[in-house]
């Protein structure tokens, strides 16, 4: 018999019992329908968990940190330039992005005539300006530092020019706060730093004046700056409160504090933090194992990542195993047909065996139809999982998204990939061969004479 033939015969015998087809292939439908959904909602959950994560830090950075600002314990390494240097030598590094604090007490930021405003406090940061664009920094006002403003360029988070404080003024008239005003703008601060002077004096913290201010160190401590940025609010909120300088003068201020406060055992200016870009979210778990191998404590999203997906992976295998058990159910009811089938076709099997068809033939008629009841339910089930996914993402984005601090439009409860439909159609048809593998071989093993007497 020809393929096209036995396929016809499948389809005509189906259709001649439309009943018991359906019933059996709804079970499907059911197994089907719930193993895409389950599947489904793990992988929705994963993509929200990367997207809460993401708003939390980049997933391919590993960040070391420093919090000894020098004061390293002697088993430690010291994370200084030849550390940047054998870091970024691991494999799979793309970038490296290295940041030095320097401490609030070792300068004074001024501004105005006769240095009339100056900053009540400020989180002072050296890095590297041209790396600024891929630490994921955005501007509010001016622009990004080129390369020849480096040395004296200066660049505030937008809630650092509201720490001037006016020296002139008493009590809280010396100070402005950050105001939305009816038209949706903002008070103004003292000093609105882009094109400004920026000075910073490095102070001489063993004199103070009679207000218990630092003195500073004079001509050969102080440094004339360019306000040249206010960076727009990032995720993160690393950037609102601190204070950008360029990684080198970072070096040479803190040179220069121990220079003129005559520091005992002063070392070489180390790192506060090292950020290591992965070039790939994969490698992140290997470059960190290089890192930690170097005697350097590190973390990263990734590490996060990978512990949260172990419990969601845990949630979908109990929830697919749930799932998984209608097909079973499934299963049955298609052995229960097909058994049912070859009873009332006991004289149509005798009739193709004295007409002499092939054994394998009269067993594929059989694995056909009950391939065709899973398939059919496979398709059926996909169909309608496609409905509960695009219900579940209407009324639920919005609330897990709120919860995860992720836009609800970024946000899917369920996602159906093309892999997964294709596992499905491909599951459930064998969920239906093997139901049918022993109604088939029961059918082959009859008598061609008693499957002709009977009636």
């Amino acid at each position: 018999m020809k393929i096209s033939d036995m396929l016809k015969m499948c389809l005509r015998n189906l259709w001649r019992r439309k009943g018991r087809t359906l019933l059996t292939v709804t079970g499907v439908v059911i197994g089907s329908c719930a193993v895409i959904t389950m599947i489904s909602l793990g992988i929705g959950m994963n993509k929200a968990l990367d997207g809460m994560l993401a708003t939390m830090g980049d997933l391919t950075a590993v960040s070391i940190y420093n919090y000894s600002y020098g004061g390293v314990e002697d088993d430690k390494p010291v994370l200084d330039d030849a550390a940047v240097e054998a870091l970024g030598a691991i494999d799979h590094v793309s970038y490296i992005i290295p940041k030095m604090q320097v401490n609030s007490d070792m300068v004074t930021i001024a501004s105005g005539k006769n240095d009339r405003y100056k900053m009540s406090w400020a989180d002072i940061y050296g890095i590297d300006f041209s790396l600024m664009d891929k630490m994921g920094y955005s501007v509010e006002e001016g622009a990004f530092p080129n390369e020849a403003e480096y040395k004296n360029a200066v660049v505030f988070g937008n809630e650092m020019p509201y720490q001037f404080r006016d020296t002139k003024k008493k009590g809280q008239a010396s100070y402005t706060w950050k105001q939305e005003l009816p038209d949706g703008t903002f008070s103004k601060p003292f000093v609105e730093p882009v094109g400004e002077t920026i000075m910073l004096y490095v102070n001489n913290t063993k004199k103070t004046d009679d207000e218990g201010n630092f003195l500073y160190g004079g001509r050969g401590y102080e440094y004339k700056m360019n306000g040249t940025t206010v960076l727009a609010t990032d995720p993160n909120w690393e950037t609102p409160y601190s204070i950008f300088i360029d990684i080198e003068l970072a070096k040479e201020i803190i040179n220069d504090y121990n220079r003129l406060n005559s520091v005992k055992n002063a070392k070489t200016p180390e790192y506060t933090q090292v950020k290591i870009i992965a070039d790939d979210l994969e490698n992140v778990a290997y470059v960190q194992e290089q890192v930690e191998a170097m005697g350097f404590t590190a973390s990263s999203m990734a590490q996060i990542r990978e512990e949260m997906q172990g419990y969601l992976g845990v949630i979908q295998l109990v929830l697919g195993s749930l799932a998984a058990i209608s097909l079973l159910v499934a299963a049955i009811s298609i052995t229960n047909t097909m058994i049912m089938s070859i009873y009332e076709r006991t004289k149509e099997i005798g009739i193709m065996k004295v007409l002499g068809c092939f054994i394998s033939n009269i067993r594929l008629v059989f694995l056909m139809e009950a391939g065709l009841i899973g398939l059919l339910g496979g398709i059926m089930g996909t169909l309608i999982s496609y409905g509960i996914s695009a219900v579940m993402n209407m009324l639920g984005s919005g609330v897990v998204g709120s919860m995860l601090g992720i836009a609800a439009e970024d946000t899917q409860i369920s996602i159906i990939p093309l892999w997964l439909v294709l596992l499905a159609l491909i599951f459930s048809t064998i969920i239906g061969l093997i139901s049918g593998f022993y109604p088939a071989n029961r059918a082959v093993k009859i008598s061609a004479l008693e499957a002709i007497r009977n009636e």
